[in-house]
C-alpha cells in the first residue's frame, strides 16, 4: 500500500506559496530573485535565481527546522527506512565530516575500507582518530577492486577490539556492494558503531531485488541525492538507523555546512524524494533494463565488462547501472577522449585500464545497441587475456587469497598529528618507507592513494610513479605533479 504522505513536497510547496505572494525582496541574496543580477538573468540563470531564497516567512531553517523542512526530512526518513534524516547541502562530504566529529574522540580507531572517499580521511584528520584500512577483495580474473569482505571485517574486529567505528563504502565507486547485513551483526556483537557511505546507492532500493542496501542495517548511512536520485549538486541525505542522541550531531552539521543553505538544492532534495517515492521503481527498473541491454550489446562487440556473475561469485552484488569496461591492454583514457570527441558521449571517469559509464533514467531514449556500436568504432583493438592486473591500487591494499584480511595495521601516526609535524618536500623517488605528511588523491574517484601518517610502501611508490608518468595530477599534494611529495621529517 502506497504511503499517501509521499505525495507531498512540503518545502517545495512552501516555496511556491511564498513566490505566489509577490513580495518585494529587501533581504539577502541581493539578486532579489533576479532583478538585482541582470547579467545572470540574461545568461540563462533566471529560473534558478527565482528559487534562491533565505530563511524568510514559512521557508524554515535547515539548522533548526520546525516547519516545512522538518516535514520534508521526516518524509525522507520514512521513504528510506530511517529513524530520522537530515538534508545535507555540502554533499555527503559534509555529513561524513559531521558524523566523525560527533562520534569519534581523538586517538580512537576507525576501521575503514581502502576505497573510502577522501572526505572520510579529512574527517579522521580533524577529529584526531587513527585509521585502520580494511584490505579489499579483487575480481580474480582481472584484478579489479571489488569491496570489503565479511571475513576481513571479522579479522579487523578481532585484531582491534578497541575500535570505535566501522565505516564501509558500499556500493563502491564502481557499483560493487558489500554484504552489509552480516557486517552490521558483527558490529553489534563487538559494540562498535556501523556507518555506511552509500553515496552512490540511494537508488538501489527501487530496483526491488538488489541485496546489500544499508537501510535498517547501519547505525548511520548517507545518500548522495545528486549522484543517484537526480537532485541538484551537491544535495545529499544523512540517515539515522536508530534513536541515537542527535544534539552533538546537529552541532557538527551546523559547523560543517554553510549557515546560508541554498534553497534550490534543498527544494530539489524534497522533489527528488517525492519522485523516488512515486516513480522510483518505474524509473530505475526501466533504467536497469536499459543498462542490461547495453551490457549485452557491448559484450557482443567483444568488450570485457565487470560483470554481475563474477561479482556475485566473490560474495558481492553489482549495481547493473554502473558499467565498467575492462580494457586488458590499456587505452581507457584514449577511448574516453574519442567518445567525447566523436560521439559527444561523456563518461564518468576512465583510467588506463578501465572506463566507467553510469546509466539512469536520463538515457532511456538512446538506443543501447547504437551506443555499443559507436563505442566499438572508436575503441582500440581488443586482444584476449589481461596484460597486467587491472587493479588501481598496489597489492598490499588487497585481502589475501582466503579473504581473511591482509595488512590490518593502523597508521604509524594519526593523520592529524602527521599533518601538523615538521615536514619537507622531497623527490618522490627517494621517499619509499617515509611517512607521508599530505593527502595524495586522484579525482575522480576521490579515493586517497596516500594520507598523512601513512607509510609510503614501495609498491605504492611504484603506482604513483606510473600515474605521474601518464600525466596524472594529484589533489591535496603541495606539488600536484608529484615530482616532490611532502613527508614527515621529525622523528621519521
Amino acid at each position: 500500500m502506497k504511503d499517501l504522505s509521499q505525495l507531498s513536497a512540503p518545502l517545495y510547496q512552501a516555496a511556491r506559496a511564498f513566490l505566489g505572494r509577490g513580495y518585494i525582496s529587501m533581504h539577502v541574496p541581493l539578486h532579489g530573485r533576479g532583478p538585482g543580477a541582470p547579467h545572470l538573468v540574461h545568461s540563462g540563470l533566471a529560473p534558478l535565481l527565482r528559487w534562491d531564497f533565505t530563511e524568510v516567512e514559512n521557508l524554515d531553517d535547515l539548522h533548526l527546522p520546525v516547519g516545512a523542512l522538518r516535514k520534508a526530512q521526516t518524509l525522507a526518513a520514512r521513504l528510506f527506512g530511517a529513524e530520522r534524516s537530515f538534508f545535507l547541502v555540502n554533499g555527503v562530504t559534509g555529513g561524513l565530516l559531521a558524523l566523525l566529529l560527533a562520534l569519534v574522540r581523538p586517538g580512537e580507531k576507525v576501521l575503514l575500507s581502502r576505497l573510502a572517499h577522501k572526505a572520510v580521511l579529512h574527517g579522521i584528520m580533524i577529529c584526531g582518530a587513527v585509521p585502520v584500512y580494511l584490505p579489499i577483495k579483487r575480481e580474480p580474473r582481472s584484478g579489479f577492486p571489488l569491496n570489503v569482505t565479511v571475513a576481513t571485517v571479522r579479522a579487523a574486529l578481532q585484531r582491534h577490539p578497541d575500535a570505535r567505528l566501522l565505516l564501509v563504502t558500499s556500493p563502491s565507486y564502481w557499483g560493487v556492494t558489500a554484504e552489509l547485513k552480516q557486517m552490521a551483526e558483527l558490529a553489534r556483537d563487538h559494540g562498535i558503531l556501523f556507518v555506511v557511505d552509500e553515496a552512490h546507492g540511494a537508488h538501489l532500493p527501487f530496483y526491488g531485488d538488489l541485496p546489500h542496501g544499508a537501510a535498517a542495517k547501519a547505525d548511520f548511512w548517507l545518500h548522495s541525492g545528486h549522484k543517484s536520485l537526480g537532485a541538484l549538486t551537491p544535495g545529499a541525505f544523512l540517515h539515522l538507523g536508530a534513536a541515537h542522541p542527535v544534539q552533538k550531531l546537529r552541532f557538527w552539521l551546523q559547523a560543517m555546512q554553510t549557515s546560508s543553505p541554498p534553497y534550490p538544492v534543498m527544494i530539489s532534495l524534497d522533489l527528488a524524494r517525492r519522485q523516488a517515492a512515486l516513480r522510483g521503481k518505474t524509473l530505475f527498473q526501466r533504467a536497469r533494463h536499459w543498462a542490461e541491454q547495453l551490457r549485452h550489446a557491448l559484450m557482443e562487440e567483444n568488450f570485457t565488462l565487470l560483470c554481475g556473475e563474477a561479482v556475485r561469485d566473490a560474495g558481492f552484488a553489482l549495481d547493473p547501472c554502473r558499467i565498467t569496461l575492462l580494457l586488458q591492454h590499456g587505452g581507457g583514457l584514449r577511448l574516453a577522449k574519442r567518445l567525447a570527441q566523436s560521439c559527444r558521449l561523456q563518461v564518468e571517469t576512465a583510467g588506463e585500464n578501465y572506463l566507467l559509464a553510469i546509466c539512469g533514467p536520463a538515457q532511456l531514449d538512446i538506443s543501447p545497441r547504437a551506443l555499443a556500436r559507436a563505442t566499438a568504432r572508436v575503441a582500440p583493438v581488443s586482444k584476449p587475456g589481461f596484460a597486467t592486473p587491472l587493479s588501481l591500487l598496489p597489492p598490499f591494499c588487497f585481502a589475501r587469497k582466503g579473504g581473511d584480511g591482509g595488512n590490518l595495521d593502523p597508521f604509524p601516526l594519526a593523520p592529524g598529528v602527521a599533518a601538523a609535524m615538521p615536514a619537507a618536500l622531497l623527490p618522490l623517488e627517494e621517499c619509499a618507507g617515509r611517512i607521508c605528511a599530505e593527502m595524495v588523491v586522484t579525482a575522480p574517484p576521490g579515493i586517497p592513494l596516500l594520507a598523512p601518517g601513512e607509510r609510503i610502501a614501495a609498491d605504492m611508490l611504484a603506482v604513483l610513479l606510473q600515474l605521474r608518468a601518464r600525466g596524472s595530477r594529484f589533489q591535496g599534494a603541495a606539488d600536484p605533479t608529484l615530482r616532490r611529495i611532502k613527508v614527515v621529517t621529525a622523528g621519521a
